[in-house]
């Protein structure tokens, strides 16, 4: 357990290898362990700098409201308390929203940007699916119902029916039951507020918009049977930032670096290794 202590809060890390630094934010809800079967293959190249957000993990979890913004403050705040910056920035899901946010706001800090089944928007089943989220924890609080239904999305169905696929699933159920039922719901609302989802949002731009804005080179990966956030939001995120390169990992479903973690590293060290 190492802790820096940044923006008033304190986050827990892991570096690992060396060479280029290599942020890893993960998806909602789960700590840095969601990196575990693909650290192995990036930290022979680079060196990787697994993170547990604001709320999350080992890292400060008091109660409050968060934001996609606030999280980016976080890690700008943290590359510098450990002089790590520029650095490349893989996030995933909402850890995607996170480094995105982060490239935007401060283009000095991110070298390379990688979003993996990330959205910058959201469309109606996506946000049904976050506010189904809610209503089941509100009626049976977090538990089995709320981490099988959380497992269900985000592992492919080929992957599902595999030995290996049932022990990510119960590995996954674990992570997630780790978060108290307030603290998860207001994770997931901290996803509602980046989609302008929240009353009173109606008319404000969608972080699309803001897309233009990065400047780092970017990869915008996703798997191709993610049945979670489809496809199409992942190129729409390469669509809007200028010069983005797209991939798709052949079976991956909505976290390729636990359904497909050699496939997705070598994506992701070819990128880097053939930057400018």
């Amino acid at each position: 357990m190492t802790i820096a202590n940044v923006n008033g809060t304190s986050i827990d890390y892991e570096i690992l290898g060396q060479g280029e630094p290599v942020l890893l934010i993960p998806g909602l809800g789960l700590d840095k362990t969601y990196y575990r079967l693909g650290i192995p293959y990036l930290s022979k190249f680079v060196k990787t700098i697994a993170i547990d957000p604001r709320g999350v993990g080992l890292s400060d979890k008091t109660l409050q409201v968060f934001t996609v913004g606030q999280w980016a403050d976080d890690f700008a705040a943290f590359i510098d308390q450990l002089a790590l910056g520029p650095v490349h920035v893989i996030g995933s899901s909402l850890g995607g929203c996170m480094a995105m946010a982060l490239a935007e706001k401060y283009p000095d800090k991110v070298k390379s940007l990688i979003p993996i089944g990330s959205f910058s928007e959201l469309d109606l089943g996506i946000e049904a699916n976050f506010r189904l989220r809610i209503s089941l924890i509100n009626q049976l609080g977090m538990g089995e119902d709320i981490a099988t239904h959380m497992g269900l999305w985000t592992l492919s169905r080929a992957f599902f029916e595999t030995p290996r696929g049932q022990e990510v699933f119960k590995l996954n159920k674990q992570n997630i039951n780790k978060n108290s039922p307030e603290m998860y719901k207001a994770l997931i609302t901290s996803i509602l507020e980046f989609g302008k989802k929240l009353p009173g949002q109606e008319n404000d731009p969608l972080f699309t918009t803001r897309l233009k804005n990065v400047k780092a080179n970017t990869l915008v990966l996703t798997g191709d049977d993610d049945h979670f956030i489809p496809a199409s939001h992942s190129q729409r995120i390469a669509q809007h930032i200028p010069g983005a390169k797209y991939i798709e990992i052949m079976g991956g479903g909505h976290i390729p670096f636990i359904q497909k973690p050699r496939e997705t590293a070598h994506a992701v060290l070819d990128f880097l290794i053939n930057l400018d």
